[in-house]
């Protein structure tokens, strides 16, 4: 890990402790989820043409002169606005934040969502097939969503886990959750449940 996503984790974790503090202790104001997205946007945006550049330096690297490399470099970067909300870090921050700011919220379809096009969508969709257990790294099956964080984990692996140390903190990296992992606030999370089910029916 470099420098600039060093520091970019530290931002991230600095503004899921915030939504957390502004939940808990803000008025309406502060709780307006799109005065945090709007810099979740742009941190995905930094970090999507920081890929971008990445990958055009190491496909740059095999030319033998700098007027090669700057032409091959310049061919290589992808000059399209990048899609913030098909970005991982996004989605993940939405799906911490939105029901801690707006609780009645919690499992309806935002308005940014909404603007999504297609593509959009499908990425979404094809990432909800994709998603595994940020413990096992293995797809997930009967999703639990931890009711402190609002992240997700497999059942039975979660429940083995706090067997072995009841003392366990979510494993998700930068969760800005306090205390440990509670039996009693893990829930099934049916919906997710059948999304994954229609989604890999359809990938598959």
């Amino acid at each position: 890990m470099n420098m600039l996503e060093a520091n970019m984790r530290k931002v991230s974790d600095s503004l899921n402790s915030t939504v957390r503090l502004a939940a808990e202790f803000g008025d309406e104001s502060l709780k307006d989820l799109k005065l945090y997205t709007s810099l979740v946007e742009k941190l995905c945006e930094i970090d999507s043409k920081m890929n971008t550049h990445r990958k055009a330096l190491a496909e740059s690297y095999a030319e033998q002169t700098v007027e090669c490399f700057d032409q091959r470099y310049e061919t290589s970067i992808d000059r399209k606005k990048p899609q913030v909300r098909g970005h991982k870090r996004y989605k993940d921050f939405v799906q911490y934040a939105k029901p801690l700011l707006n609780p009645s919220l919690q499992g309806q379809p935002s308005q940014n969502d909404n603007d999504d096009d297609d593509d959009g969508d499908l990425v979404m969709e094809a990432d909800v097939g994709n998603m595994v257990d940020p413990i096992s790294k293995r797809p997930l099956e009967v999703p639990v969503r931890n009711k402190q964080c609002n992240h997700v984990y497999e059942k039975s692996v979660i429940e083995n886990l706090l067997k072995q140390n009841p003392r366990t903190r979510c494993p998700v990296m930068g969760c800005a959750a306090q205390g440990y992992v509670q039996q009693h606030l893990l829930e099934v999370d049916v919906r997710l449940q059948q999304q994954l089910i229609q989604t890999r029916s359809v990938f598959t």
